[in-house]
């Protein structure tokens, strides 16, 4: 059965007021100054159980919601004819607090590119970038044993990688075109054979039509697609006439960039495609 209070935890009503009550008024205290030094509410709830205090007479046991209840009951600021037990700067520090944990902002379109090529500089892990603390994007490193983290503003990071992307299209060595597949076991085997027909006096037409098509299908089942290398081209020649040209610098970091490694102290590292 869940029981609720009719008094607010830390009062009591004695001859028709309200009036504090010593116990429960210094566990409010409790409360709230250890959230400030950082407890969670589950924390709190089992350091309030394992001190034997009761949140209301039909049992000791306490929970989260019970302690995230005291920290938002204004009326511990002396309101509604309640005594004052918490001053007016450590129940805003407390709101703020819990203002930041609940702070959440989605990745701005411009760094999502970034975020889904991010890995850990010191494990080469995947990072991942949230605002959950303090509101200030924040990269973490997925790996646990290695736990490295850094707060790191959208501004920054965006202005570090275009100075990469410049140094990357003053470079384009560093980006040469995909070099064409070599022929096919099979497709030099017809080939051979093709020129062994073409040196018999006895020719067979029609055997050798089969051959030409047969080397014809195996060298274009060979070829790549000559889509992606053709924009890469016309690309590097973009930034061969401007290297300053930022949407073609953007179009470099999709086309050519496998990896953005991010250290600890806030260096950026670009890997192109191998």
């Amino acid at each position: 059965m869940a029981w609720q209070r009719k008094t607010p935890f830390g009062y009591q009503i004695q001859n028709g007021r309200i009036t504090c009550h010593p116990e429960e008024a210094e566990s409010v205290r409790y409360i709230f100054s250890h959230y400030l030094l950082g407890s969670s509410y589950n924390q709190i709830a089992d350091e309030m159980a394992q001190q034997g205090v009761r949140y209301h007479q039909h049992t000791a046991q306490w929970n989260k919601h019970m302690v995230k209840r005291i920290l938002e009951n204004e009326r511990y600021l002396g309101l509604d004819g309640y005594p004052r037990l918490i001053a007016d700067e450590e129940f805003l520090a407390v709101r703020l607090r819990r203002g930041e944990q609940n702070t959440y902002a989605p990745c701005p379109s411009e760094i999502l590119p970034i975020r889904d090529k991010a890995v850990c500089a010191l494990c080469g892990e995947k990072m991942a970038r949230d605002t959950k603390s303090h509101g200030r994007p924040c990269w973490r490193c997925k790996n646990p044993e290695c736990g490295c983290s850094i707060y790191l503003d959208d501004s920054v990071i965006l202005e570090l990688m275009i100075q990469k992307l410049k140094e990357l299209a003053k470079s384009p060595e560093r980006f040469q075109l995909p070099q064409a597949a070599p022929a096919s076991t099979d497709a030099l085997r017809i080939e051979n054979e093709l020129a062994l027909c073409f040196n018999r006096a006895d020719i067979n037409a029609e055997y050798m039509k089969t051959l030409i098509m047969a080397a014809a299908a195996e060298r274009y089942a060979g070829l790549s697609d000559p889509t992606p290398s053709h924009r890469l081209a016309l690309l590097r020649q973009k930034l061969e006439r401007n290297p300053e040209d930022e949407e073609a610098l953007w179009e470099l970091f999709g086309a050519v960039i496998a990896q953005v490694s991010i250290g600890k102290g806030g260096e950026i590292s670009l890997y192109p495609n191998r």
